[in-house]
């Protein structure tokens, strides 16, 4: 038998209906099994390193500069979390050259000179740490740490030392015509919490917990935040209310401030290793 004569070819695709949505529904089911493959494979690369995929790669511990010297209280809740973190120690002058790339090694800085007497921090150092955090990185400033300037000695408090207001508080003078960061004030209180959604907070109400545990005796600052308080230092005995943790709002890095040695509360310092990841 012969085709009849006028018969229409049959077409090269299947027939949906008919119409350009029919034809790329067709090509699109074709791509699905190559889509597949290729999420899986992004799946399993960000699984074994190969590349970081939020919430799928598995996380690495910070790594973690500390200029200073911490209180051993600090050092062994570091300690306790390595699966957190991973630090190396080094002293302020021997990042005062090449400031910017030595500290660009690191997810976090930590500046922490409360076991030495020395807060002096260089301007280069100072002036990288400001660059560091505005383009990403995640600064800790405790106490009254990195307040001095070796290189220019009249200079007290870290927005002229700084050159900026990366730190989220400031020294101001006190009644007696003294910068709050350098009149330490010793006292017996507790750390409440301020901010009820940050996540440094989380699940703690306040330091100690309950009355029969004994009050925190603190060395702390009069200092005035510039930033969002996440919790407050409560003197018992005055009253009296003090900065206790303080966070800067910055469009891209983190700057935090603890106005007490966080090794005190090693469970507030775990968490605050947990933000920062």
């Amino acid at each position: 038998m012969y085709e009849d004569e006028g018969a229409e070819p049959a077409p090269a695709y299947p027939a949906y209906g008919g119409g350009i949505k029919s034809r790329l529904s067709y090509h699109f089911e074709g791509l699905i099994p190559l889509i597949l493959i290729l999420i899986i494979a992004a799946v399993a690369g960000g699984w074994l390193g190969f590349w970081e995929i939020p919430y799928v790669s598995p996380q690495k511990p910070l790594s973690m500069l500390i200029i200073g010297n911490p209180t051993a209280d600090t050092l062994a809740a570091l300690d306790k979390s390595q699966d957190l973190v991973k630090y190396v120690i080094r002293d302020e002058e021997s990042l005062r050259t090449n400031s910017k790339e030595k500290l660009a090694q690191y997810d976090v800085v930590w500046l922490d000179q409360s076991n030495q007497q020395s807060k002096e921090l260089p301007s280069t150092v100072g002036e990288a740490l400001s660059s560091y955090v505005t383009k990403g990185g995640k600064l800790v400033v405790v106490k009254n740490s990195g307040i001095l300037n070796p290189d220019a000695p009249e200079i007290v408090g870290w927005m002229a030392n700084f050159g900026s207001e990366i730190v989220p508080v400031d020294c101001v003078f006190t009644r007696d015509n003294y910068p709050s960061c350098t009149s330490p004030l010793n006292i017996t209180g507790e750390l409440e919490r301020a901010d009820y959604d940050h996540k440094i907070m989380m699940g703690i109400e306040k330091v100690p917990a309950t009355q029969d545990e004994p009050y925190l005796y603190l060395e702390v600052f009069p200092v005035s935040a510039m930033g969002k308080e996440i919790a407050s230092i409560k003197d018992v005995q005055s009253t009296r209310y003090y900065a206790g943790i303080v966070e800067k709002p910055l469009l891209l890095g983190k700057s935090l401030y603890f106005n007490y040695d966080p090794g005190y509360t090693p469970g507030i310092l775990r968490n605050t290793l947990k933000y920062l990841r």
